[in-house]
């Protein structure tokens, strides 16, 4: 940790490491000094990182830099090792400090062409810089998307993580249904270490950003049926409650019917067998039910690898052809058998009631399914049976199947097929049509995804900054209660508003600051500073404008709580007013969504809004990137902040909001605690 009085020596003599720099870059070499016709390559490199240091956070140092490490990048090439490494200095530099803006972007695509350079190394060095450097820069990283799409499929199983890393963050609202779909391209021959955050952080996306269920019904059945086996139980229940709760019949038809046609293609994917058994169980009626639309035609069922020969007669019974899988490597083989195009429909079948049967039979038999999914089959049967009670060959085939099971090795299969062989029985026909009937929506406290789950990068940067401030116990900077010492309160604010906006968000919100060996009084670092420390490399920030996508399905509480859902004024200073909304959703009682809107009451436009919020330490809070950082006079953004509270305790909220009017630069620090007792 460099101690204050060192870093104000530095910076003291930042104009003469200028003025030695311009000269190294911009005189002729000397033999003996020369490499590959740069001059003294190692000093430059040695001043850039001392500048580097110094310049971090100060404004004033960071000015005198900018036109020299202009110079720099623009004499200096990528044709040898040399250069590169120049090149690279200069771009880590102009990033770590609050250099101008036209600079910041010089260097992203100084890194965006070394992911063109032959070298692994480059490659690598520039999406590992370039995952930092998205968090305040990502319009500019956006214009090298496509190369970094293409390094997901590089030889180099470095280059492959750092490129997929990066590919997530780049994910916004505009640009979501392509790079998730780019992702889906690799994940089947992805790394097997990959594919499970692979999986997790496409489930994440989807949610997100997805603007239908339409939509978000379509992907997850793709992730479902290309990496199945890696869906953590909890996105698997979030897909089946989106279906059961929020779609319509029409989509849940839709669902129902290409989970049929996947699962006769393959069986391989474990989370795609239960989905799918789940929803031919429930939604069997609407399954077979043809539709109006002439267009519905039966898809063809490939063999698939899952099954065994018995299994295969049965599924040759449906009255489909079976294609037969190629040998491994042959020619022929195409790939994994019955695996569709991210450029094709997906299938949708229109089976018969028997055909539902031996599909469902065929899962329950087979080997290379989960004991949990061929008891979700079996359930499955029972169901159907209830939908089609009307139909007696199809109920005594059910039972015929359910017997089959009646000496399973498996004691919850055996059970299952014992309980529901007696259900579908005569002396039973009273209360089976209530047994069997579709379930109810299920309950779920939603979970909010982690605030950085797209970009762990950013995750481990604030898990690693060190901050250097007074030791400070976490209760003063939020308050141990909604009936503290104000005036302890006050004063705490105070202090913590003069520190920078990492290490109030670190301090506010995860642990302890650690204690100071000394704590000499901090520079007072102008208005531009705040804001740099606001959007620089190790800022806390939500996701930049350029990924914001405001709620797609904003849902309403049915609540009769008058305090909800209306608007309390928390800050109202330089023509600019932010109201905060407080809501709930029956389906998440613990969790507060709070919608910040922000007015701009002045006659002037508003730009570079940038919005930061911390709550105690006992809830977690997810911040939703705003629907934009320029606001028009008269005009307002609006921004959703989820706050889980399973304590139902007091929601404090301590934010930090930094913009422009008038060509001036604000910001503020305030706390609100205002909310009444019956919002939480």
């Amino acid at each position: 940790m460099h101690s204050q009085e060192a870093l104000e020596a530095g910076r003291a003599l930042v104009p003469t490491l200028v003025r030695q720099l311009r000269t190294l870059a911009t005189t002729e070499a000397a033999p003996e000094h020369s490499v590959r016709g740069i001059n003294d390559p190692f000093m430059q490199i040695a001043l850039m990182r001392v500048m580097r240091t110094v310049a971090r956070g100060s404004q004033a140092a960071a000015d005198e830099l900018n036109d020299v490490l202009a110079l720099v990048a623009t004499l200096d090439d990528a044709a040898s090792n040399v250069g590169t490494a120049m090149l690279y200095e200069c771009a880590v530099t102009a990033l770590a400090i609050p250099s101008d803006a036209p600079l910041r972007v010089l260097a992203i695509n100084l890194l965006g062409k070394f992911l063109a350079n032959p070298d692994n190394n480059a490659r690598y060095v520039a999406l590992a810089t370039l995952s930092t450097a998205v968090i305040t820069e990502a319009p500019s990283v956006q214009r090298h998307r496509d190369t970094v799409l293409q390094c997901m499929s590089d030889d180099d199983i470095s280059i492959r993580r750092r490129a997929l890393d990066l590919s997530f963050a780049l994910i916004n609202a505009q640009n979501a249904k392509h790079i998730i779909t780019e992702i889906l391209r690799v994940l089947p021959r992805a790394d097997l270490e990959f594919r499970s955050s692979m999986v997790y952080r496409l489930s994440a996306a989807i949610t997100l950003f997805a603007d239908s269920h339409e939509w978000h019904v379509e992907r997850m059945l793709r992730v479902l049926s290309l990496g199945g086996n890696y869906l953590n139980a909890r996105d698997l229940f979030k897909f089946i409650r989106l279906v059961a709760a929020d779609a319509d019949e029409a989509l849940q038809r839709r669902a129902t019917r290409i989970s049929f046609a996947l699962l006769e293609r393959d069986i391989s994917q474990d989370k795609m067998v239960v989905a799918g058994a789940w929803l031919i169980g429930e939604y069997a009626d609407l399954l077979v039910a043809r539709s109006q639309r002439a267009s519905d035609a039966e898809a063809v069922a490939p063999k698939s690898p899952g099954l065994d020969e018995d299994d295969l007669d049965i599924l040759g019974a449906l009255g489909r052809p079976i294609q037969e899988s190629k040998p491994e490597g042959s020619p022929e083989a195409g790939g994994a058998p019955g695996a569709i195009g991210l450029d094709e429909e997906l299938p949708e079948a229109i089976p018969e009631p028997a055909a539902v049967v031996r599909l469902l039979s065929a899962i329950a038999r087979s080997s290379s399914v989960s004991a949990s999914a061929r008891q979700i089959a079996l359930t499955a049967l029972a169901k159907v049976a209830g939908r089609f009670a009307d139909q007696p060959a199809v109920v005594t085939s059910i039972r015929t199947t359910l017997g089959q099971f009646s000496h399973s090795m498996d004691q919850e299969v055996q059970s299952r097929a014992v309980e529901f062989d007696k259900l579908l029985s005569r002396e039973l026909d009273g209360v089976r049509a209530a047994v069997v009937e579709r379930m109810p929506v299920p309950e779920y406290a939603e979970i909010p995804y982690e605030e950085y789950v797209l970009n762990p990068t950013a995750m481990r940067m604030k898990a690693l900054t060190i901050i250097k401030r007074p030791a400070m116990d976490p209760a003063d900077l939020i308050g141990a209660s909604a009936g503290g010492d104000a005036k302890a309160a006050a004063a705490a604010a105070a202090e913590a508003s003069k520190q920078s906006v990492v290490s109030d968000l670190l301090n506010l919100m995860d642990e302890a600051p650690p204690a100071a060996t000394s704590s000499p009084p901090p520079q007072q670092q102008s208005k531009m500073d705040s804001i740099a420390d606001l959007l620089s490399s190790t800022s806390l920030s939500p996701i930049p404008t350029s990924q914001a996508v405001t709620s797609p399905r904003t849902m309403h509480a049915i609540t009769s709580n008058d305090d909800l859902d209306r608007e309390y004024e928390v800050f109202n200073s330089n023509g600019l007013k932010i109201l905060l909304t407080p809501s709930k959703r029956p389906s998440a009682p613990q969790v507060l969504d709070i919608q910040a809107k922000f007015v701009n009451a002045g006659e002037s436009a508003i730009s570079e809004l940038a919005f930061l919020v911390a709550v105690p330490k006992s809830q977690k809070i997810q911040i939703h990137p705003p629907s934009g950082q320029h606001i028009s006079a008269g005009a307002s953004v609006e921004q959703l902040l989820r706050v889980s509270n399973p304590g139902k305790s007091a929601v404090r909220l301590r934010m930090k909001v930094a913009f422009v009017a008038d060509g001036e630069k604000h910001e503020s620090m305030f706390d609100y605690g205002g909310f009444p007792a019956s919002v939480f």
